[in-house]
């Protein structure tokens, strides 16, 4: 028998999920969720001359096509803009510094305000542009102050410098390039050498061309920009790898994957609250927040026969069990220090693969209710174990 600080508990917590899920107005609830993201999101600063390829760059990461029509910039200095990845939650943010070629641009302002924003300088260079000081100019400042800032520098524009009629070659062999390639790439990393900072700049050519370009890929190596990001910011780059698993499918499908995973991000934060049982009311109203958004990006409603459908699928079973694992892990924060350090690591992870494989079973359930279908229970719960499992090897505690 549940003891009735137990039950009161349980109401409590559902009253948290019914006031998010079936809210027809999400506005302050959101903005507080939005800037309990924002203040935990990893930040790339892109650095770059107009034209260099920083919107493509955005677009080809996040999958985001908003990046690519210029929307989703979000002012923050004179000079600079956020792009939130996803708009709603964020899991990443991209700092876009522009206007470094007018004339008398003064980077001072946008270190300053960067400071205890930017986790890693993204620098952009079209590699057939030698001129380069603006952006090395902020560069160095900005590694002058902040030396243990990583650095990574996208030379763009590859095919400028193929030779005619030649594609993108299969094997990316830097002493096999075009002799003009060759050179323009050094002359551009020799413009680092003493730049200050504790680490090298990690260089990634790649490029971006459209389709009536005829170079197939037409995002060229992004696997490199993919992986000199990741060593430099993982767990960042795990959620925007996971949230672009879609690529295939319809824009509704990744903005609503974007979406499920920005909220893995928050519910790893909840979960890693120090104080016993504090992280789970925040919990259980992302899990609502996260259905509410989910059901209108496929244009559904949730009500409360709709929700008792979907709790069905899940099964009471998974469920529970959550909800008995978390318990265990808040009782654990009870023992002063190692015991709180042990339940806020796991119910860090247990709170992250939960949502991560609620908000997947939820993606199953509300593309057939879009539809007038029901999804089978089983693919539901398909969804739910893949994603939980999957997450949670990840962290290695599969």
């Amino acid at each position: 028998m549940i003891p009735p600080i137990g039950l009161r508990r349980l109401a409590k917590l559902w009253d948290e999920v019914k006031a998010a899920l079936f809210a027809s107005d999400l506005d302050a609830a959101q903005k507080k969720m939005r800037e309990q993201a924002r203040s935990a999101a990893p930040v790339i600063w892109l650095i770059g001359k107009t034209g260099a390829g920083k919107t493509a760059i955005v677009s080809a990461l996040t999958g985001d096509p908003r990046a690519e029509i210029g929307e989703g910039y979000q002012p923050c200095t004179r000079q600079a803009s956020f792009y939130d990845v996803p708009e709603e939650a964020p899991f990443l943010r991209f700092l876009d510094t522009r206007g470094l070629e007018e004339a008398g641009y003064d980077a001072d302002e946008d270190i300053a305000w960067c400071e205890s924003q930017a986790h890693l300088l993204l620098a952009v260079m079209q590699v057939d542009d030698p001129a380069q000081e603006p952006v090395m100019t902020v560069l160095r400042q900005a590694r002058r102050r902040h030396p243990d800032w990583p650095l990574v520098v996208a030379q763009t524009g590859l095919h400028r410098r193929y030779r005619p009629g030649t594609g993108h070659p299969e094997t990316f062999d830097e002493g096999q390039l075009p002799e003009s390639l060759a050179d323009a790439l050094a002359y551009q990393r020799g413009l680092f050498r003493g730049l200050p900072g504790e680490d090298p700049p990690a260089f990634v050519p790649l490029d971006f061309t459209q389709p009536s370009d005829g170079f197939e890929p037409a995002a060229y190596r992004l696997d490199a920009l993919d992986a000199a990001l990741e060593a430099a910011l993982p767990e960042a780059l795990d959620s925007l790898h996971a949230a672009r698993a879609d690529e295939g499918n319809d824009g509704r499908q990744r903005a609503a994957r974007r979406t499920v995973y920005a909220y893995v991000a928050l519910a790893a934060a909840a979960g890693a609250v120090p104080i016993p049982l504090a992280g789970m009311a925040g919990l259980a109203a992302m899990q609502g927040a996260m259905l509410n958004r989910l059901a209108r990006r496929y244009e559904v409603e949730w009500t409360p026969s709709l929700f008792g459908a979907f709790a069905g699928s899940l099964g009471v079973g998974t469920l529970g069990w959550f909800g008995a694992r978390f318990l265990v892990a808040e009782a654990v924060k009870l023992i002063p220090v190692l015991g709180t350090a042990a339940g806020m690591a796991l119910n860090a992870g247990t709170a992250a693969a939960f949502t991560a494989g609620t908000g997947e079973a939820a993606l199953v359930f509300l593309r057939a209710a879009r539809t007038g279908q029901s999804a089978p229970d089983e693919e539901v719960r398909q969804a739910y174990r893949d994603a939980f499992r999957a997450w949670r090897a990840k962290r290695g505690r599969a």
